[in-house]
């Protein structure tokens, strides 16, 4: 539901955004990219062509042809995309003062149910979104601001506006599957969630995410975003099938190791499926894995901060979307050895039954 009366100032700043990127897009030229994300069609725009690689490739698997992927020909969701350095055309002045950058980024009075505005210092991204018209306008100053994470799950933040009035929700958590069921993977940083995932990829079962998916919580249902494994470097031993396949191998003393799955699994990624169990791995150092239910508040004092960490706007709405999905679906702790194969096992067996 729109706020009855949002902000002005957010309104026309909004405005002034999109106006700069038609500039840079007359400037640099307009090149249009569609996606399906969980059956509703998503058009990204960007003024040039400095931003694409950063951008696009996690999302490579969910691409369609202009017009084609069913529905309307209208996208649900449209995001510009500009950079200043190339194109030469700078972002709108802030109509905001230097006491106004809040959590995340928020910038106060510029956040209501039509309009969010983000901006936080140190990252230097802006995201901007009109709830109203469905359209969203990113922009840094130049590609080299972008973080190296931010290739591996772009547009998290203005998916997550996006879907606020939906019982759809950008999770974070992994999801593997087989026969169109599957479970979603949860875990604090170092509990193994990625371990699991990619040890499940492995093993040849489906995969829609290891980092961030979205999650239908009334359908139980997983709905892949990004098709991107990322693990620590000191990993990659485990998995020698995917080092050749590293992106930023050369930036591994700071980075986590990524490979994009769309150029070397595409037949293992799958745009979603319904999901039958909820999963919280704990690496043992031991060899042998074994599984034992959990209670759903468990996963949720998982689920709820690691989501809402990193998503600016609508906690509130974010933890009765999470406790919604914990209460829908059995949930169980994987106690996850060093023996690979086993973990994709214990996986293997909680689809099957």
């Amino acid at each position: 539901m729109h706020a009855s009366s949002p902000n002005p100032d957010a309104v026309r700043f909004f405005d002034a955004a999109s106006q700069a990127f038609l500039r840079a897009g007359a400037r640099a030229g307009v090149r249009d990219h569609e996606f399906v994300i969980a059956g509703h069609r998503v058009r990204l725009r960007f003024a040039g062509d400095a931003l694409e690689p950063l951008l696009l490739p996690a999302l490579e698997h969910l691409r369609v042809e202009r017009g084609a992927g069913g529905g309307s020909a209208e996208p649900a969701l449209s995001v510009s995309f500009f950079e200043s350095e190339s194109t030469g055309e700078a972002m709108a002045a802030p109509t905001w003062g230097p006491l106004d950058y809040g959590v995340k980024g928020e910038i106060v009075g510029y956040n209501d149910d039509r309009i969010r505005t983000v901006f936080q210092p140190g990252v230097d991204i802006l995201n901007v979104y009109d709830a109203a018209r469905s359209e969203a306008v990113y922009w840094v100053a130049a590609p080299a601001v972008v973080p190296w994470w931010e290739s591996s799950f772009p547009l998290r933040t203005i998916l997550h506006w996006w879907a606020a009035p939906t019982s759809l929700q950008p999770v974070h958590a992994g999801a593997v599957g087989q026969g169109g069921r599957g479970v979603l993977v949860v875990g604090n940083s170092g509990a193994g969630k990625s371990t699991t995932t990619l040890a499940c990829l492995e093993a040849g079962l489906d995969y829609a995410g290891d980092d961030y998916v979205l999650v239908d919580v009334e359908a139980s249902h997983v709905h892949s975003l990004y098709g991107t494994a990322k693990l620590e470097p000191h990993n990659l031993q485990r998995f020698p099938s995917l080092a050749p396949f590293v992106a930023n191998a050369g930036r591994l003393d700071d980075e986590k190791a990524m490979v994009f799955l769309h150029d070397h699994r595409p037949d293992r990624l799958v745009t979603g499926f319904a999901l039958q169990v909820i999963v919280m791995p704990n690496v043992t150092g031991l060899r042998d894995s074994a599984l034992e239910p959990a209670a759903p508040g468990e996963a949720l004092r998982v689920l709820a901060p690691t989501t809402s960490f990193h998503l600016p706007g609508y906690g509130r709405d974010v933890f009765m979307k999470l406790t919604t999905l914990v209460r829908s679906l059995p949930c169980y702790r994987l106690h996850a050895g060093t023996d690979l194969e086993q973990v994709a096992a214990s996986i293997g067996r909680l689809v099957e039954s």
